[in-house]
Protein backbone atom coordinates (compact mmCIF):
# COMPACT_ATOMS: atom_id res chain seq x y z
CA UNK A 1 0.00 0.00 0.00
CA UNK A 2 2.80 2.41 0.88
CA UNK A 3 4.55 1.53 -2.35
CA UNK A 4 1.41 2.37 -4.33
CA UNK A 5 1.10 5.69 -2.48
CA UNK A 6 4.71 6.56 -3.22
CA UNK A 7 4.19 5.68 -6.88
CA UNK A 8 1.05 7.87 -6.96
CA UNK A 9 2.97 10.81 -5.47
CA UNK A 10 5.84 10.37 -7.90
CA UNK A 11 3.61 10.18 -10.98
CA UNK A 12 1.66 13.29 -9.87
CA UNK A 13 4.97 15.09 -9.26
CA UNK A 14 6.25 14.14 -12.72
CA UNK A 15 2.90 15.17 -14.21
CA UNK A 16 3.16 18.59 -12.55
CA UNK A 17 6.59 19.05 -14.12
CA UNK A 18 5.07 18.34 -17.51
CA UNK A 19 2.34 20.92 -16.83
CA UNK A 20 4.92 23.57 -15.94
CA UNK A 21 6.78 22.94 -19.22
CA UNK A 22 3.52 23.05 -21.18
CA UNK A 23 2.58 26.35 -19.54
CA UNK A 24 5.95 27.87 -20.45
CA UNK A 25 5.55 26.72 -24.04
CA UNK A 26 1.96 27.98 -24.12
CA UNK A 27 3.07 31.41 -22.89
CA UNK A 28 5.74 31.52 -25.58
CA UNK A 29 3.55 30.51 -28.53
CA UNK A 30 0.32 32.25 -27.45
CA UNK A 31 -1.64 29.96 -29.77
CA UNK A 32 -5.28 29.16 -29.03
CA UNK A 33 -4.90 25.44 -29.76
CA UNK A 34 -1.84 25.26 -27.53
CA UNK A 35 -3.83 26.90 -24.71
CA UNK A 36 -6.50 24.27 -25.36
CA UNK A 37 -3.92 21.49 -25.00
CA UNK A 38 -2.67 22.97 -21.71
CA UNK A 39 -6.20 23.23 -20.28
CA UNK A 40 -7.13 19.71 -21.34
CA UNK A 41 -3.89 18.30 -19.92
CA UNK A 42 -4.58 20.05 -16.62
CA UNK A 43 -8.07 18.54 -16.58
CA UNK A 44 -6.65 15.05 -17.16
CA UNK A 45 -4.04 15.61 -14.44
CA UNK A 46 -6.66 16.85 -11.98
CA UNK A 47 -8.92 13.89 -12.82
CA UNK A 48 -6.28 11.44 -11.62
CA UNK A 49 -4.97 13.60 -8.77
CA UNK A 50 -8.43 13.99 -7.24
CA UNK A 51 -9.66 10.46 -7.84
CA UNK A 52 -7.39 7.77 -6.46
CA UNK A 53 -9.77 5.05 -7.57
CA UNK A 54 -8.53 5.59 -11.13
CA UNK A 55 -5.45 3.72 -12.31
CA UNK A 56 -2.62 6.27 -11.85
CA UNK A 57 -0.55 4.29 -14.37
CA UNK A 58 -2.85 5.60 -17.11
CA UNK A 59 -1.73 9.16 -16.31
CA UNK A 60 1.87 8.08 -16.64
CA UNK A 61 1.00 6.28 -19.87
CA UNK A 62 -0.73 9.41 -21.17
CA UNK A 63 2.37 11.51 -20.63
CA UNK A 64 4.64 8.86 -22.14
CA UNK A 65 2.51 8.42 -25.24
CA UNK A 66 1.41 12.01 -25.72
CA UNK A 67 2.80 14.79 -23.55
CA UNK A 68 6.50 13.92 -23.82
CA UNK A 69 6.51 13.73 -27.61
CA UNK A 70 4.33 16.85 -27.80
CA UNK A 71 6.77 18.76 -25.57
CA UNK A 72 9.76 17.49 -27.57
CA UNK A 73 8.23 18.72 -30.83
CA UNK A 74 7.37 22.18 -29.54
CA UNK A 75 10.65 22.64 -27.70
CA UNK A 76 12.37 22.11 -31.05
CA UNK A 77 9.98 24.57 -32.65
CA UNK A 78 10.51 27.07 -29.83
CA UNK A 79 14.29 26.95 -30.35
CA UNK A 80 13.80 27.53 -34.08
CA UNK A 81 11.38 30.41 -33.44
CA UNK A 82 13.76 32.01 -30.95
CA UNK A 83 16.53 31.98 -33.54
CA UNK A 84 14.21 33.52 -36.14
CA UNK A 85 12.99 36.10 -33.62
CA UNK A 86 16.55 37.05 -32.71
CA UNK A 87 17.64 37.35 -36.34
CA UNK A 88 14.66 39.53 -37.26
CA UNK A 89 15.08 41.68 -34.13
CA UNK A 90 18.76 42.19 -34.94
CA UNK A 91 17.91 43.20 -38.50
CA UNK A 92 15.37 45.74 -37.24
CA UNK A 93 17.89 47.25 -34.80
CA UNK A 94 20.61 47.43 -37.47
CA UNK A 95 18.18 49.10 -39.88
CA UNK A 96 17.14 51.61 -37.21
CA UNK A 97 20.78 52.51 -36.52
CA UNK A 98 21.38 53.01 -40.24
CA UNK A 99 18.23 55.18 -40.56
CA UNK A 100 19.40 57.43 -37.71
CA UNK A 101 22.87 57.73 -39.27
CA UNK A 102 21.55 58.54 -42.76
CA UNK A 103 18.95 61.02 -41.44
CA UNK A 104 21.72 62.80 -39.57
CA UNK A 105 23.85 62.99 -42.73
CA UNK A 106 20.93 64.30 -44.81
CA UNK A 107 20.17 66.90 -42.15
CA UNK A 108 23.75 68.09 -42.25
CA UNK A 109 23.76 68.37 -46.06
CA UNK A 110 20.94 70.97 -46.10
CA UNK A 111 20.09 70.34 -49.76
CA UNK A 112 16.88 72.40 -49.68
CA UNK A 113 18.75 75.50 -48.56
CA UNK A 114 21.51 74.91 -51.10
CA UNK A 115 18.93 74.52 -53.88
CA UNK A 116 17.32 77.80 -52.82
CA UNK A 117 20.70 79.52 -52.94
CA UNK A 118 21.37 77.96 -56.35
CA UNK A 119 18.09 79.37 -57.70
CA UNK A 120 19.07 82.81 -56.42
CA UNK A 121 22.48 82.54 -58.10
CA UNK A 122 20.87 81.34 -61.31
CA UNK A 123 18.46 84.29 -61.26
CA UNK A 124 21.39 86.67 -61.07
CA UNK A 125 23.27 84.89 -63.83
CA UNK A 126 20.25 84.92 -66.15
CA UNK A 127 19.88 88.64 -65.56
CA UNK A 128 23.54 89.06 -66.55
CA UNK A 129 22.90 87.07 -69.72
CA UNK A 130 19.88 89.21 -70.50
CA UNK A 131 22.05 92.33 -70.23
CA UNK A 132 24.63 90.76 -72.53
CA UNK A 133 22.02 90.13 -75.24
CA UNK A 134 20.38 93.53 -74.71
CA UNK A 135 23.74 95.31 -75.07
CA UNK A 136 25.02 92.92 -77.75
CA UNK A 137 27.96 92.16 -75.52
CA UNK A 138 29.51 88.67 -75.52
CA UNK A 139 32.26 89.26 -72.99
CA UNK A 140 33.51 86.46 -70.77
CA UNK A 141 30.81 84.92 -68.60
CA UNK A 142 31.65 82.94 -65.47
CA UNK A 143 29.65 79.72 -65.18
CA UNK A 144 31.70 78.24 -62.33
CA UNK A 145 29.28 78.98 -59.51
CA UNK A 146 26.37 77.47 -61.45
CA UNK A 147 28.16 74.39 -62.73
CA UNK A 148 29.85 73.62 -59.42
CA UNK A 149 26.44 73.20 -57.76
CA UNK A 150 25.34 70.35 -60.02
CA UNK A 151 28.82 68.80 -59.85
CA UNK A 152 28.53 68.65 -56.05
CA UNK A 153 25.01 67.29 -55.74
CA UNK A 154 24.08 65.41 -58.90
CA UNK A 155 25.36 62.01 -57.78
CA UNK A 156 23.52 62.12 -54.45
CA UNK A 157 20.35 63.99 -55.40
CA UNK A 158 19.64 64.27 -59.12
CA UNK A 159 17.13 61.76 -60.48
CA UNK A 160 18.10 59.30 -63.22
CA UNK A 161 15.94 59.44 -66.35
CA UNK A 162 15.89 57.23 -69.45
CA UNK A 163 17.32 58.15 -72.84
CA UNK A 164 13.75 58.29 -74.18
CA UNK A 165 12.76 60.79 -71.48
CA UNK A 166 15.85 62.88 -72.16
CA UNK A 167 15.09 62.97 -75.88
CA UNK A 168 11.59 64.27 -75.13
CA UNK A 169 13.08 67.07 -73.03
CA UNK A 170 15.81 67.88 -75.55
CA UNK A 171 13.57 68.02 -78.65
CA UNK A 172 14.27 71.60 -79.60
CA UNK A 173 12.33 73.64 -82.13
CA UNK A 174 12.61 77.18 -80.76
CA UNK A 175 13.61 80.69 -81.68
CA UNK A 176 16.87 81.55 -79.96
CA UNK A 177 19.11 84.24 -78.64
CA UNK A 178 22.55 82.75 -79.02
CA UNK A 179 26.18 83.71 -78.48
CA UNK A 180 29.35 81.85 -77.55
CA UNK A 181 28.30 81.75 -73.89
CA UNK A 182 24.74 80.45 -74.02
CA UNK A 183 21.69 79.51 -76.07
CA UNK A 184 18.44 81.03 -74.76
CA UNK A 185 14.88 80.68 -76.02
CA UNK A 186 13.70 84.19 -76.92
CA UNK A 187 10.22 83.83 -75.47
CA UNK A 188 11.63 82.48 -72.18
CA UNK A 189 14.19 85.26 -71.75
CA UNK A 190 11.52 87.91 -72.39
CA UNK A 191 9.20 86.29 -69.87
CA UNK A 192 11.96 86.11 -67.26
CA UNK A 193 12.66 89.79 -67.71
CA UNK A 194 8.99 90.71 -67.29
CA UNK A 195 8.78 88.65 -64.09
CA UNK A 196 12.06 90.15 -62.82
CA UNK A 197 13.93 86.84 -62.99
CA UNK A 198 12.11 85.43 -59.95
CA UNK A 199 12.59 81.69 -60.16
CA UNK A 200 12.92 78.63 -57.94
CA UNK A 201 14.73 75.35 -58.39
CA UNK A 202 12.37 72.45 -59.03
CA UNK A 203 14.60 69.41 -59.55
CA UNK A 204 17.72 68.03 -61.17
CA UNK A 205 17.83 65.15 -63.66
CA UNK A 206 20.63 63.04 -65.09
CA UNK A 207 20.83 60.91 -68.22
CA UNK A 208 24.21 59.27 -68.68
CA UNK A 209 26.56 62.30 -68.76
CA UNK A 210 23.85 64.85 -69.50
CA UNK A 211 22.69 67.03 -66.59
CA UNK A 212 19.32 68.78 -66.69
CA UNK A 213 17.98 71.30 -64.19
CA UNK A 214 14.32 72.26 -64.12
CA UNK A 215 13.24 75.64 -62.73
CA UNK A 216 9.85 77.27 -62.39
CA UNK A 217 8.67 80.86 -62.05
CA UNK A 218 7.90 81.85 -58.49
CA UNK A 219 4.60 83.49 -59.45
CA UNK A 220 3.35 81.01 -62.09
CA UNK A 221 3.43 77.29 -62.83
CA UNK A 222 5.54 77.71 -65.96
CA UNK A 223 8.71 75.66 -66.02
CA UNK A 224 11.92 75.90 -67.97
CA UNK A 225 14.93 73.70 -68.56
CA UNK A 226 18.63 74.38 -68.25
CA UNK A 227 20.82 71.88 -70.09
CA UNK A 228 23.96 72.19 -68.02
CA UNK A 229 26.46 70.70 -70.47
CA UNK A 230 25.24 72.70 -73.48
CA UNK A 231 24.33 75.92 -71.57
CA UNK A 232 20.84 75.96 -73.11
CA UNK A 233 17.65 77.47 -71.61
CA UNK A 234 14.11 76.94 -72.90
CA UNK A 235 10.51 76.47 -71.79
CA UNK A 236 9.46 72.97 -70.76
CA UNK A 237 6.22 72.14 -72.54
CA UNK A 238 3.35 71.09 -70.28
CA UNK A 239 2.72 67.94 -72.33
CA UNK A 240 6.33 66.87 -71.81
CA UNK A 241 6.29 67.77 -68.12
CA UNK A 242 3.31 65.45 -67.54
CA UNK A 243 5.39 62.49 -68.74
CA UNK A 244 8.22 63.15 -66.31
CA UNK A 245 8.75 62.83 -62.59
CA UNK A 246 9.49 66.42 -61.61
CA UNK A 247 8.99 66.06 -57.88
CA UNK A 248 11.57 67.50 -55.55
CA UNK A 249 14.83 65.62 -55.48
CA UNK A 250 15.31 63.20 -52.66
CA UNK A 251 18.71 62.08 -51.57
CA UNK A 252 19.84 58.60 -52.52
CA UNK A 253 20.23 58.25 -48.79
CA UNK A 254 16.62 59.39 -48.40
CA UNK A 255 15.48 56.63 -50.74
CA UNK A 256 17.50 54.11 -48.71
CA UNK A 257 15.84 55.44 -45.54
CA UNK A 258 12.39 54.94 -47.08
CA UNK A 259 13.28 51.39 -48.12
CA UNK A 260 14.67 50.59 -44.66
CA UNK A 261 11.55 51.96 -42.95
CA UNK A 262 9.30 49.89 -45.23
CA UNK A 263 11.47 46.84 -44.54
CA UNK A 264 11.25 47.42 -40.78
CA UNK A 265 7.46 47.73 -40.97
CA UNK A 266 7.27 44.35 -42.72
CA UNK A 267 9.73 42.81 -40.26
CA UNK A 268 7.77 44.14 -37.28
CA UNK A 269 4.61 42.50 -38.64
CA UNK A 270 6.52 39.26 -39.15
CA UNK A 271 7.92 39.51 -35.63
CA UNK A 272 4.44 39.91 -34.16
CA UNK A 273 3.24 36.67 -35.77
CA UNK A 274 6.38 34.55 -35.66
CA UNK A 275 5.46 32.81 -32.40
CA UNK A 276 1.86 32.06 -33.34
CA UNK A 277 2.44 30.97 -36.94
CA UNK A 278 3.26 27.31 -37.43
CA UNK A 279 4.27 25.25 -40.46
CA UNK A 280 1.23 23.54 -41.97
CA UNK A 281 2.30 20.07 -40.83
CA UNK A 282 2.80 21.31 -37.25
CA UNK A 283 -0.61 23.01 -37.23
CA UNK A 284 -2.15 19.78 -38.43
CA UNK A 285 -0.53 17.75 -35.68
CA UNK A 286 -1.48 20.32 -33.05
CA UNK A 287 -5.13 20.26 -34.10
CA UNK A 288 -5.17 16.48 -34.26
CA UNK A 289 -3.52 16.22 -30.86
CA UNK A 290 -6.04 18.59 -29.24
CA UNK A 291 -8.96 16.73 -30.79
CA UNK A 292 -7.58 13.41 -29.62
CA UNK A 293 -7.03 14.35 -25.97
CA UNK A 294 -10.42 16.11 -25.94
CA UNK A 295 -12.34 13.00 -27.03
CA UNK A 296 -14.79 11.40 -24.56
CA UNK A 297 -13.28 7.91 -24.86
CA UNK A 298 -9.72 9.15 -24.55
CA UNK A 299 -8.95 7.58 -21.17
CA UNK A 300 -10.06 4.17 -22.34
CA UNK A 301 -8.10 4.59 -25.57
CA UNK A 302 -4.87 5.04 -23.62
CA UNK A 303 -4.58 1.28 -23.49
CA UNK A 304 -4.53 1.10 -27.30
CA UNK A 305 -0.76 1.60 -27.63
CA UNK A 306 -0.54 0.98 -31.41
CA UNK A 307 -2.93 3.81 -32.23
CA UNK A 308 -1.11 6.29 -30.01
CA UNK A 309 2.28 5.25 -31.38
CA UNK A 310 1.22 6.47 -34.83
CA UNK A 311 0.63 10.00 -33.50
CA UNK A 312 3.91 9.83 -31.56
CA UNK A 313 5.81 8.90 -34.74
CA UNK A 314 4.15 11.74 -36.63
CA UNK A 315 5.33 14.23 -34.01
CA UNK A 316 8.89 12.95 -33.86
CA UNK A 317 9.27 12.81 -37.65
CA UNK A 318 8.35 16.47 -38.20
CA UNK A 319 11.40 18.35 -39.43
CA UNK A 320 11.72 21.69 -37.67
CA UNK A 321 13.93 24.14 -39.58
Amino acid sequence: MQEEEERFVQIIKDSNRKLVILELLSNFFSHKDFVGVLIKTRIIHALFENNKTLDINKLELFHIQFTSSFIELFQKLKKSKEQQYLLISDEIYINEDMIIKLESEIGESGFAEKAKAHAKNMSGKIEELYSMFANENSDFFNWNEIISFSDRVKQEYYREITVEEYEKIASLDKKWYENKQVKFEKKLLGRLNILKFKIKFLCGLVCNNEVIEVFEFRDTNDRFVFLVNGKVFYFLEESTAKELNLTKNDSVKGEIITQLKEKNTALTVELSTIKTSFPENVSGVLGEYLNKISSIDFIEDLQNVDEQTNILKTMLNINIK
